[in-house]
């Protein structure tokens, strides 16, 4: 287990790692695509691919009528591989939408009851920037200022945002919706935190996955995976979706631990895939307090609360 961790972080600092691509790169990108939606016969749509989507003008196989396809994950996945590789990704991920878009036709009627659909909820950890897209029509809440648990329904290859529609349709409260996603979510979630030697003077305990897309959802269960958090709480974060980082507080390594804390969780979520937060919280037992960090100037100030434990 330990030497599957040691290599899934390597792959998260190394082979994942995304350089900036060129316009050339991307208008290249672009090609695979328009010449894949010819492939498959979807040719009414309205170009946005300056900003990286296009939206269906017309009924197909693959999206109905006005879907917006975002072009900005998968363009990234191209890039990370070699450009031999991209028109066999392209299409690939149509072929996957094509699957998804049949296996929605056979769940969805399961959730016009909640009873019957309630099984199908997940709560999925994603960027504060996702709530300006959700907001009005999803089921959320935000457990930080920095990023948002979504209700999503997980189909058996992919997931969608579940409508905030059906809150009237089931009749009921968002609160219990959530729960009920946030109890499907954790009992699913096996992972376990491992301990990673970065340095001889500092180490963190990691949960990671390349394969559940919900293990950052564990965030909401820290005192069951991690139990064995210090008097004076941990530092926690969520750099990218591959997992959570956590720091337990020592009292007499502090200063060095926040920097190294720091050092690693911004350059993770700088290299991404799927950033979510180069912010670190101080969990208390209980609740989360961010810390307040620039990592280019190397400025910290510590939670009130914590700081008094300190004293």
């Amino acid at each position: 287990m330990k030497r599957k961790i040691i290599l899934l972080i390597m792959s998260i600092l190394v082979l994942f790692s995304v350089t900036a691509q060129s316009s050339k790169d991307y208008n290249t990108f672009i090609n695979i695509v328009k010449k894949e939606l010819k492939e498959i016969h979807i040719q009414n749509y309205e170009e946005h691919f300056n900003e990286q989507y296009f939206v269906i003008r017309e009924e197909n196989e693959y999206f109905d009528v006005g879907t917006e396809v975002g072009l900005t994950n998968l363009y990234n996945i191209c890039s990370q591989n070699d450009k031999s590789q991209w028109k066999n990704l392209v299409k690939n991920y149509f072929s996957q939408v094509k699957i998804s878009r049949n296996e929605e036709k056979e769940i969805l009627p399961k959730l016009e009851s909640f009873e019957t659909g309630k099984d199908y909820l997940k709560l999925r950890i994603y960027p504060i920037d996702y709530k300006d897209q959700i907001s009005k029509s999803s089921v959320f809440e935000s457990l930080t200022e920095e990023y948002i648990s979504v209700v999503v329904i997980e189909f058996p290859s992919t997931i969608k945002s579940l409508s905030s529609d059906y809150l009237k349709k089931w009749k009921k409260t968002e609160k219990e919706i959530l729960e009920s996603a946030k109890s499907n979510t954790l009992k699913n979630n096996k992972e376990e935190f491992e301990e990673y030697k970065i340095s001889d003077s500092f180490s963190v305990s990691v949960m990671l996955s390349d394969t559940n897309i919900f293990v950052t959802s564990s965030i909401y269960d820290l005192n069951n995976k991690y139990n064995s958090i210090s008097r004076y709480g941990a530092f926690v974060a969520i750099p990218n979706r591959y997992g959570i980082i956590l720091k337990n507080i020592n009292k007499e390594t502090l200063n060095n631990d926040i920097v190294q804390m720091m050092a690693i969780v911004n350059y993770m979520y700088q290299q991404g895939p799927g950033s979510i937060s180069n912010s670190i919280y101080w969990f208390d037992g209980k609740h989360f307090y961010k810390v307040i960090h620039d990592p280019a100037k190397g400025y910290i100030k510590l939670p009130d609360g914590l700081v008094e434990m300190l004293k």
